[in-house]
């Protein structure tokens, strides 16, 4: 048992690798991509929308949602047809079939961490750095690691039998954007509306986020803990599918 953990940590270890690796290869700017893109992103996006919303230090508060944004949009996009890029990988080998989508998700995740580092630095300069905050959005970035990897097992799982789950995944994200905290904070929602946030497991995780770092935004106890609960459910229907249908997917694919 312990033999076969360590080699599923060192399969894992090598495949994150390679997925970091091969990603920023005969790039100009390489691993500058990291903050490259969401700090393009805040500038076009803040330009535009600092006009609407009123928030103080948007452009921080913006990049604070970016970040994490990012990491599980990119990790959906790639993880949700990883397994039925690799085909002829699985039709070769066998091999814990789980360590392609989650390889993906983890080299997000370093990208991600990096970038809230440099963030910490100019969190720093400005006077806003906090210890406490550090400790609780490390947390709340594990709680958003545990959470895309359910989800993202579970639709690299559907997708593998239907072949129409990505372009799904491709617009709920869409959607998911605009109806999770990045642009904005709880406070500017009506009340009436909270009971449509409550069922988004992100809008907590955002929520928390803008608070540890920025000291901004609201956080109500009963969304977080719908919004736990509904990210646990997810993360166990997405182990648990995984696990019962692995066996098939060479004959799917």
């Amino acid at each position: 048992m312990l033999a076969k953990s360590r080699q599923f940590i060192d399969l894992l270890i090598g495949m994150t690798e390679k997925e970091l690796k091969a990603r920023y290869k005969n790039t100009l700017f390489g691993f500058l991509w990291i903050v490259l893109n969401p700090i393009l992103q805040m500038i076009i996006i803040g330009l535009i929308f600092s006009f609407f919303i009123k928030i103080d230090n948007y452009f921080l508060f913006l990049f604070s949602g970016l970040l994490p944004w990012q990491f599980i949009s990119l990790s959906l996009s790639k993880a949700t047809p990883s397994i039925v890029f690799e085909r002829a990988l699985l039709q070769k080998a066998k091999f814990p079939i789980e360590t392609i989508p989650i390889s993906i998700i983890l080299a997000n995740f370093i990208n991600m961490i990096v970038s809230f580092v440099l963030f910490f630095l100019v969190l720093l300069v400005v006077g806003k750095f906090s210890i406490w905050g550090v400790l609780i959005t490390i947390t709340v970035l594990i709680w958003l690691l545990v959470f895309t990897i359910g989800l993202s097992l579970l639709t690299s799982c559907l997708q593998v039998k239907y072949r129409d789950v990505n372009f799904f995944v491709q617009t709920v994200l869409i959607l998911w954007f605009y109806a999770t905290p990045v642009l904005y904070n709880l406070s500017l929602i009506p009340k009436a509306l909270f009971p449509i946030f409550s069922l988004n497991p992100l809008t907590s995780i955002f929520e928390i986020l803008h608070q540890s770092l920025l000291q901004q935004g609201s956080l109500d106890i009963q969304i977080l803990i719908i919004n736990f609960a509904i990210s646990l459910f997810v993360i166990f229907i997405g182990i648990f599918l995984f696990k019962r249908e692995y066996k098939y997917f060479v004959d799917w694919l």
